[in-house]
């Protein structure tokens, strides 16, 4: 049973680090997407302006001390403030999440390299590999635009304030469905990454492990 806890905490703390790698990055990358995809001229702002609106609105999805959205050139309606809320609230709970695994997720790290026992995990980090895979294949079967939908109906059940007018919230016209399709790219990519990773890392400690039993076998037969 603690066993079972221990890799629970530890898969939610790689979905955790997965997710802020994915905020900042995508943070990050905005300027490229406004200058791909022309976003600053489509509301009739320049780049610089358009930088710090969007920067207003991810330090106040980010930061726990930036209590109150406001930005400079973009009003907002009180139900897009009420998503923007609730989507704070949860990157706030995944920074927590991400924070409160750091340890024991080192110390189960620390345990396995220490007895090369990661192998008993494979399994596990390999339906966590093709888990997302299946995802990203009904995504594309459905189509980005059904699976964004439903993707949001899972995060905000029973709500539709992230349904934007653009008329009483242009906020939406620099955050296009491109984007986001790009944000959910990044997420595949880490989150892919780091299970791949620890896939690989099983699989090299079982390969050792066999090595070991054969070598045994052969001594005392």
């Amino acid at each position: 049973m603690k066993n079972k806890i221990q890799v629970s905490i530890f898969v939610l703390w790689l979905l955790s680090l997965a997710t802020l790698a994915t905020i900042y990055l995508a943070w990050f990358i905005y300027p490229l997407e406004n200058h791909n995809l022309n976003l600053a001229a489509s509301v009739s702002l320049s780049d610089h302006e358009l930088l710090h609106n969007f920067n207003q609105l991810m330090s106040y999805l980010t930061l726990p001390w930036v209590s109150e959205l406001k930005m400079s050139d973009f009003p907002s309606s009180s139900e897009a403030l009420a998503h923007f809320r609730d989507v704070k609230h949860l990157f706030h709970l995944v920074q927590v999440l991400f924070l409160l695994g750091i340890i024991p997720s080192y110390q189960f790290l620390k345990k396995h390299f220490n007895s090369h026992s990661l192998w008993l995990h494979s399994r596990l980090f390999l339906a966590l590999i093709v888990l997302p895979v299946f995802l990203a294949f009904l995504g594309m079967m459905i189509g980005f635009d059904q699976f964004f939908t439903l993707f949001h109906q899972l995060l905000f059940p029973g709500a539709d304030n992230w349904l934007f007018n653009p008329y009483t919230d242009p906020i939406i016209w620099v955050l296009p469905e491109t984007y986001f399709l790009h944000c959910f790219l990044l997420f595949f990519a880490f989150y892919e990454i780091l299970m791949l990773s620890l896939w690989l890392w099983s699989r090299r400690q079982f390969k050792c492990y066999q090595a070991k039993e054969r070598k045994s076998f052969r001594l005392f037969s």
